[in-house]
């Protein structure tokens, strides 16, 4: 199945609609509404645009929320770490990215 984005709550705005801060989820359904269809944890569930940061591409890095918080790009879990390394093995799914430290959600 191909990509039609990728999507995170902008701030803390579409916290209410159960997206972690930080994380983000593919978009499954884009109809040109005010709002998207994401994958939130293998369910659908439709958000307002004006509540979202949207990109086209995969995120491939770190995001970092609170620092020293980082959410990993790809099974989304949490996780804090010391300093500010320039990459992380996800202790979840074993994973390695980069950390965007300028990625701040």
């Amino acid at each position: 199945m191909g990509d039609n984005g990728w999507a995170r709550s902008r701030g803390d705005r579409a916290e209410k609609e159960g997206l972690r801060r930080g994380a983000w989820y593919r978009v499954v359904e884009e109809p040109g509404q005010p709002w998207v269809v994401l994958d939130v944890n293998r369910v659908e569930i439709r958000v307002p645009k004006d509540t979202l940061e949207i990109r086209g591409d995969r995120p491939k890095a770190w995001s970092v929320v609170h620092e020293p918080h980082l959410v990993c790009p790809g099974c989304h879990k949490r996780q804090h770490v010391s300093g500010r390394p320039g990459e992380v093995t996800c202790q979840e799914c074993g994973r390695n990215y980069s950390v965007d430290w300028s990625d701040k959600a």
